[in-house]
């Protein structure tokens, strides 16, 4: 059930410096996805109203990679604090006529719906309703200040915190989610200030305003709940990262999938695997993948957008890619599927074997050192060694058709558009250049011609 009088707001504005890359720190992939991808799935899950994201750095990348959120971006032109993103962000959640906003950084892939939950049951009773934790290393978090009745005074900066004036350090910091009342804080935004360390206008200054203007403000404690930290750095990203891949591997094991080895195997969050299906270590399989049940994937394969259906095998050292491989199927070893490959029930692609944008009818063998690139190969076809469709002639791309039960030699060059008929037959060694009919052998190649060989003279 979703909560519909809570417009979210992302703020997704920061460059991350200390992630070292030229990318928004947003865009960083956690199991190959964008990080804010997880923050998009964890709002919609428990919000009714679109989100709004703030985007700053790089913010026509952050555009491009969310097509279908265009609507929601507001631009911060200059980064100048978590507080400056909420102030341009604040006209717009009050136009979508929601009661609060709930903000929270885009740099938090862990968050779950159950806790963003858990905040969004405080509307109704505060004004303000901020989350904290209590990690083991609080490392450069906001620091929480109470007073003797464990009421909230106001969150205070890391480099701002000053023990004479704050109090000793309790271990309970800010984990950087809240929720605000529209029309109580908005008398705030102005007076925030950033006569501080970092010259910035920080969000985190609402909460001592708050409390000093009368406002009710809760601080909904999170226990040691590490999932709710941002990531700052590529050391915090891997560890995420970890986090993440073993609930997946672990909620899979205990569904009923056999996972060989499964501190090495990688599975991304949107894969859907079945119970039944068996997989071993130093697998990687991520997108949209589906695995059914019965299908084994060997050791040192990997796996992008692909769907294996019930009791195909992939063996060891392949690549799948954008492909489609059929029941009871047989791919590999060193097998590579590019996007638009399709293997019908009981084709086989063996050692060595590349299939780009290619159809293979059912029980179609290529086994080894082949390229079928832009073909459609049809049933109980015998592709042999060394076979090649070319299929381009330096501007554009061209099929190859060939028909059921066809017999290809080894070493066949075939050059697109060809058509191969049914059950014809291709001497070994052809580079074939016109189509073929049903039922003929070709042969072409050139007349082999044997030379005695002369013997120098000593």
């Amino acid at each position: 059930m979703t909560v519909d009088n809570i417009v979210p707001v992302i703020l997704a504005a920061g460059k991350g410096t200390r992630m070292h890359s030229d990318k928004p720190k947003v865009l960083q992939a956690v199991l190959r996805r964008p990080m804010l991808a997880y923050v998009y799935d964890a709002l919609d899950a428990v919000f009714g109203a679109a989100p709004l994201t703030v985007v700053g750095f790089g913010a026509d990348q952050v555009r491009d990679a969310f097509p279908d959120r265009t609507g929601g971006f507001v631009l911060q032109e200059e980064q100048l604090g978590t507080g400056h993103a909420l102030q341009m962000a604040w006209d717009a959640a009050v136009k979508s006529g929601c009661e609060y906003c709930a903000v929270i950084n885009g740099d938090t892939p862990l968050v779950t719906p159950e806790s963003l939950g858990n905040l969004a049951a405080a509307a109704g009773d505060f004004d303000i309703a901020f989350m904290t934790i209590t990690p083991n290393d609080p490392a450069s978090f906001g620091r929480v200040v109470r007073n003797e009745d464990g009421k909230v005074m106001s969150i205070v900066e890391a480099k701002d915190y000053d023990f004479s004036i704050h109090g000793p350090v309790t271990g309970e910091v800010n984990a950087g989610i809240y929720l605000f009342r529209l029309d109580t804080v908005a008398p705030l935004l102005d007076q925030l200030r950033n006569d501080n360390m970092g010259g910035e206008y920080y969000i985190t200054d609402l909460i001592g305003l708050g409390v000093g203007g009368g406002l009710k403000v809760q601080g909904v404690q999170c226990g040691n709940d590490t999932n709710l930290m941002g990531i700052n750095s590529p050391l915090e990203l891997v560890h995420a990262e970890q986090t993440l891949r073993r609930a997946i591997v672990n909620t899979l094991l205990e569904g009923g999938v056999l996972i060989h080895n499964p501190e090495t195997v990688i599975i991304g969050p949107d894969v859907k695997v079945e119970p039944g299906a068996e997989i071993y270590g130093h697998c990687e399989i991520y997108g949209k993948s589906v695995v059914e049940k019965g299908c084994v994937l060997g050791s040192y394969t990997t796996v992008i957008d692909s769907v294996f259906r019930s009791g195909a095998t992939l063996r060891e050292y392949s690549h799948i890619e954008q492909a489609d491989v059929g029941p009871d199927c047989i791919v590999g070893p060193f097998a590579r599927l590019r996007p638009g490959a399709k293997l019908h029930r009981q084709a086989r692609v063996g050692n060595f074997v590349e299939v780009k944008k290619a159809v293979l009818g059912e029980g179609a063998k290529a086994n080894h050192l082949t390229y079928l690139g832009d073909a459609e190969v049809g049933g109980g076809c015998n592709i042999g060694a060394g076979t090649i469709t070319c299929n381009y002639d330096g501007k554009n791309k061209f099929v190859t058709s060939i028909g059921e039960g066809a017999f290809i030699g080894s070493n066949t060059a075939i050059v697109a558009p060809c058509t191969i008929g049914r059950d014809a037959l291709i001497g070994a060694g052809s580079t074939i250049t016109k189509d073929v009919p049903d039922g003929e052998t070709a042969i072409a190649r050139g007349k082999q011609t044997n030379l005695r060989r002369r013997l120098k003279k000593s």
